[in-house]
């Protein structure tokens, strides 16, 4: 499949749409004077490399304390915070210069769902990603709100890091930005905020253009204000529903991806997979490519659904098999600009189980008897198992032990467990053994079969009794026919002769 995509436009492209961005935000920004009230902050730690000392490697990382101030999509997210309100929403463990009023047109940021409908208008303001809660506690945290009107961003992670503006240096993206440097439209301050919701199922990376630095010959209370709060205009985000996902074998997938940025600009999209500390690229797209864009890497059974117009760059995977497990990274590159979210496939195929013998265990009284559990056809390998009694106890400790784990030719695994009952007692009669398999792909109930000791002589004919004795009878009979027939074959042919005379 041929994805369709706008034509590139020149490199000097981005700049003035960079530029027409924050034009807009700051107008946003004036009409929406009470926009602040709708300010939701979001704790993060802004993380960075420290200084060398003067040695080639960098040292340690530091990280402090930061603050995300966000607004809800289409809600007049470019609000200015007037004087003091920055303040007021500063915890006093973040330092000035940590906090980030954020301007994020896409709402990417704030929701799965992006940008509101309706605009700026009507419509139900989503809750933040960061505060939805989890099915299981839905019910429970909608009380909680309504009494004190909160919620929580606990298991939520986000961080933020200094950026800066440079090529790509792959063959699919090296063409976006031109022969021409980095512009001079990219100077000033980047950064990039990375924000990860499990509860939520989503994950989001905002590349930021820090705006409104005030210059050395600003009055010093400009200065002092731009301190306390940096405004920074999201221009790239990359983000995914899909951040953790499972899979049968054989069934086919969707890594969900999708971007939002300028307009009209050239993008390259990189699908790469990494797995055991071995990383290779599963599909590529060249947005630079002569002629237009074009697919430049896939492998067999990968498929690039790309949709420009809603910022879709999902990935599929036919037929998946235990070599595509592992972590999937996907990163839009735009001209000096790039950035990427992971999502990881686990691969869990159930096993079966098979316990020998079944559904019976005859055995004689004060008799030992051995059974067997076979394993097989599971993914990954951790599969347990467990043995244990029902109904009865042993005269002595169950031994168990195991066979050699295997793995096929399609990449599943099997083993086979042994159990070694103790002699038996008459009242052993009518207890069951049961085998318990654990596997990631059978949650914590697992999977069990049992199997019926039966002691011969310790309780009356059963109904199985009568058919076995009945079934031993008629081969009896049978071998007995078949005997004589051998045995006396001139006795039974005159035998016949006379019966055939009298008639």
């Amino acid at each position: 499949m041929k994805p369709t995509m706008s034509p590139a436009g020149p490199p000097l492209l981005l700049p003035l749409l960079l530029l027409g961005a924050l034009i807009l935000s700051g107008a946003a920004s004036s009409s929406s004077p009470s926009s602040s009230s709708s300010v939701s902050p979001l704790s993060c730690w802004f993380v960075e490399e420290g200084s060398g000392g003067g040695s080639v490697m960098p040292s340690a990382l530091s990280q402090r304390p930061a603050l995300l101030l966000l607004g809800p999509p289409g809600r007049g997210a470019g609000g200015k915070l007037g004087p003091g309100q920055a303040e007021a929403l500063l915890p006093p463990q973040v330092q000035p210069g940590m906090a980030f009023h954020v301007v994020d047109p896409s709402g990417t940021l704030w929701s799965k769902g992006g940008v509101l409908g309706g605009g700026g208008g009507g419509g139900d303001v989503p809750r933040p990603i960061w505060l939805q809660p989890s099915p299981s506690h839905q019910a429970e945290e909608e009380d909680d709100e309504e009494e004190e009107g909160g919620g929580s961003a606990e298991g939520v992670s986000c961080e933020v890091n200094p950026y800066s503006p440079q090529e790509a240096h792959v063959s699919w993206a090296a063409g976006l930005g031109g022969e021409e440097g980095c512009p001079r439209s990219l100077d000033g301050k980047w950064f990039i905020a990375s924000l990860r919701s499990p509860t939520a199922g989503y994950g989001v990376s905002a590349i930021m253009h820090a705006s409104g630095l005030p210059s050395p010959s600003s009055p010093r209370k400009h200065q002092e204000e731009a301190s306390v709060v940096t405004t920074a205009t999201v221009v790239l985000s990359v983000f995914t529903r899909t951040p953790l996902l499972s899979s049968r074998l054989g069934q086919d997938v969707l890594l969900d991806c999708g971007f939002s940025g300028p307009s009209g600009v050239p993008f390259s999209v990189e699908w790469r997979h990494q797995h055991g500390g071995a990383g290779r690229v599963v599909l590529a797209y060249d947005g630079a490519a002569p002629g237009g864009g074009r697919v430049s890497v896939a492998e067999e059974g990968a498929r690039l659904f790309l949709d420009p117009s809603t910022g879709n760059a999902s990935l599929q995977l036919r037929a998946v098999g235990p070599h595509h497990e592992g972590i999937y990274i996907c990163t839009l590159f735009l001209p000096h600009l790039h950035a990427q979210q992971a999502a990881r496939l686990r691969v869990l195929e159930p096993p079966r189980v098979s316990l020998r013998p079944s559904p019976l265990v005859v055995v004689a009284p004060n008799s030992p008897a051995e059974l067997s559990c076979e394993v097989s056809g599971h993914f990954p390998q951790g599969a347990s198992v467990t043995w244990g009694l029902r109904g009865g106890s042993l005269g002595g400790p169950l031994q168990s032990w195991e066979s050699g784990h295997h793995q096929s030719p399609e990449g599943t695994f099997r083993f086979t467990s042994f159990a070694r009952l103790p002699p038996l007692r008459p009242q052993d009669h009518g207890a069951s053994v049961e085998c318990r398999v654990s596997h990631p792909a059978l949650g914590e109930g697992g999977l069990h079969q049992s199997v019926t000791i039966h002691i011969a002589g310790s309780s009356g004919p059963s109904v199985e009794d009568a058919v076995g004795c009945f079934l031993i009878a008629f081969a009896l009979y049978g071998l007995l026919q078949a005997f004589f027939q051998k045995v006396f074959p001139e006795k039974q042919a005159t035998e016949k002769t006379k019966s055939e005379k009298l008639e």
